[in-house]
């Protein structure tokens, strides 16, 4: 859904002896952007926040990129998520009040060949 912008409009008018003039101005608000309704979070938080969605982000391209069996790709996100990982978890232990969660274990499988990572193995 697009927000609408408000229009507000204003009649001026103006007499000069026996001339009488009218002008309407309008002016256009912008609508209340989404961010601006949404409370601040205080800074530790946000920075928390991010680095929770930059993880998220990072996990959502491995699968797109495993569906497309680029394995380039799969291992430089592979090398990046677990300096993310480690960024998050730093952030998480900041955090003043401690979150009533815990955030778990982060570990992910890796295998520099992507068919071994995506073909399970069996432990005999």
């Amino acid at each position: 859904m697009q927000p609408i912008p408000t229009v507000n409009c204003v009649e001026e008018t103006a007499t000069l002896a026996t001339v009488r003039t009218s002008t309407i101005r309008c002016y256009v608000y912008p609508p209340l952007t989404a961010a601006a309704l949404w409370p601040r979070l205080p800074r530790d938080r946000e920075l928390a926040a991010e680095a929770m969605t930059l993880l998220m982000r990072l996990d959502a391209d491995l699968l797109e990129v495993r569906a497309d069996w680029n394995a380039d790709r799969f291992r430089r996100i592979m090398r990046v998520r677990p300096r993310a990982v480690n960024r998050l978890q730093r952030r998480w232990q900041r955090l003043n009040p401690q979150p009533p969660r815990l955030l778990g274990s982060l570990r992910r499988r890796y295998h520099a060949n992507l068919a071994g990572y995506l073909n399970p193995v069996s432990q005999d």
